[in-house]
């Protein structure tokens, strides 16, 4: 059987404060969604 295993990250821009976005990370794995904050923020 064969199984899949994707990750993502990427910035959310909806939660932009003071010109400052966090970054998220999303991991796939079977079609199951897993979602995370990683924590760490960067500028916009």
């Amino acid at each position: 059987m064969r199984s899949t295993f994707k990750t993502v990250f990427y910035v959310n821009g909806s939660k932009e404060r003071n010109g400052v976005v966090p970054i998220m990370g999303r991991v796939t794995i079977n079609g199951t969604i897993a979602q995370f904050s990683c924590k760490l923020s960067v500028t916009k």
